[in-house]
């Protein structure tokens, strides 16, 4: 018998200059800016992946490749990378530039969305 933990495979969506406004403009969105050579994007892989998994239904995580997506690194003045922008309807709420943690990113979050409520009534 084989006992392991099983993590459900949330969506992280690939962002282009076409789809970001379509995909970010509504909602909670996270989106990650990195690119293939950068070691610390490859070691925010991991806590980006958690991300997904622990707020799937709530808040929709996606990446940009900064070497494909020049237009959106001037539109959001990306200048390092990783840069994790949290996006509450297209507006940015919350960056974070170079390694960051899950419980970083899982806390603007948080606090978003506790503004959100309190500003709803909901």
């Amino acid at each position: 018998m084989t006992i392991g933990v099983c993590m459900s495979i949330a969506a992280i969506e690939t962002l282009t200059e076409s789809t970001f406004d379509a995909l970010a403009s509504s909602g909670h969105v996270v989106v990650e800016f990195g690119a293939t050579w950068c070691m610390p994007c490859r070691m925010l892989e991991p806590v980006i992946r958690q991300l997904a998994v622990s707020y799937t239904g709530r808040v929709r995580v996606m990446t940009v490749d900064t070497d494909q997506e020049t237009t959106l690194v001037t539109r959001f003045s990306v200048t390092t990378v990783p840069t994790v922008l949290v996006l509450q309807d297209g507006e940015c709420v919350g960056r974070f530039v170079g390694l960051t943690t899950y419980e970083r990113l899982a806390l603007a979050i948080e606090r978003t969305s506790t503004t959100n409520e309190n500003a709803t009534g909901t």
